[in-house]
């Protein structure tokens, strides 16, 4: 098991240099450094860990234990768009503030670096598949459109 811990605690160092990488380019340097400090909260990377890198047996009551810790940290984290949802039947959420909307991007796009690499340009954009308030995807898409013109940029 301790195997397990030490790769989900290198995955969860790897993902915060890659979300902190993307943060600092846009000025969000506090929300670059503590960007998913839950992660390392017992209530999160124990099951964590579990979940994504022990290789042995797995109860159904470990499925469990991840599902909470997963809302845990949906709820925990405002980078998160499940964090601001409200009604999940009707699709309504509340407005995301700027910051929060742009550590999401950080956070999608980080998923394409590795140890602080380049982001490849085919990166995650989920904006039509999430639960946003309408202002908040106006002001998504109009991010997401912005980092494409950015990566372009950059391979010309």
């Amino acid at each position: 098991m301790f195997k397990a811990y030490w790769r989900n605690l290198l995955y969860i160092l790897d993902h915060k240099l890659n979300v902190l990488v993307e943060c600092w380019k846009e000025g969000l340097f506090l929300q670059g450094i503590t960007h998913d400090l839950s992660k390392l909260t017992p209530k999160e990377f124990f099951p964590y860990a579990k979940k994504f890198f022990y290789k042995g047996e797995k109860s159904l009551n470990d499925e469990l234990i991840w599902k909470y810790a997963w809302l845990n940290h949906q709820h925990k984290n405002k980078h998160h768009w499940e964090y601001w949802v409200v009604d999940l039947k009707n699709n309504q959420a509340l407005p995301m503030p700027r910051k929060y909307l742009l550590e999401m991007v950080c956070d999608w796009r980080s998923f394409s670096r590795k140890w602080g690499r380049k982001v490849k340009p085919a990166t995650l954009d989920l904006t039509d598949k999430i639960i946003l308030h309408p202002d908040t995807k106006k002001e998504l898409k109009v991010i997401m459109k912005r980092k494409k013109e950015e990566d372009n940029k950059e391979v010309s």
